[in-house]
């Protein structure tokens, strides 16, 4: 049994009448365009270079530096649920979508998890910090590639 209330199947929404399930499947499951072009544009501009996107990896991330082993995820902060204090807090279905976003921080923490076990070094790129302070994000990134390249690449190995 879904949480949320009504069909979706057969509810309309305001969205050019396209019903709720029809508009929920055309959204997709990964890829924030608008930050993840944003932080692609800034790692041009600094750049840094042999990151891939969407690798084929847990969880998606998305950018992904093979030889280092470092991976980034671009996060949304309401999606993930981030406290930044932007009040993105809904109002209608309120219950399901903490349910909603509880499980994907879960998600989150699952991947990172499975992602350290096998060596990688995971970075979390918050939406409002890449919209705060942009050349913070990248040089973090940087950062962490610095130190990984130190490691040989081998930064969080868990046995």
């Amino acid at each position: 049994m879904t949480p949320w209330p009504g069909d979706a199947r057969r509810e309309r929404t305001t969205f050019g009448g396209l019903r709720r399930a029809a508009l929920m499947a055309s959204v997709p499951s990964f890829g924030n365009a608008t930050t993840e072009r944003r932080l692609e544009s800034l790692l041009r501009a600094a750049r840094l270079t042999g990151w891939r996107k969407h690798e084929d990896l847990p969880g998606r991330p998305d950018f992904t530096w093979r030889k280092g082993r470092v991976v980034a995820f671009v996060d949304g902060c309401f999606w993930h649920g981030h406290d930044c204090n932007r009040n993105l807090k809904p109002k209608a279905n309120a219950l399901a979508w903490r349910v909603k976003v509880c499980r994907n921080r879960v998600r989150d923490r699952r991947v990172a998890r499975r992602l350290r076990r096998e060596g990688w070094s995971v970075l979390r790129i918050w939406e409002c910090a890449l919209a705060r302070s942009p050349q913070r994000c990248v040089d973090r990134i940087r950062q962490r590639l610095h130190r990984q390249e130190s490691l040989g690449g081998m930064g969080a190995v868990v046995a």
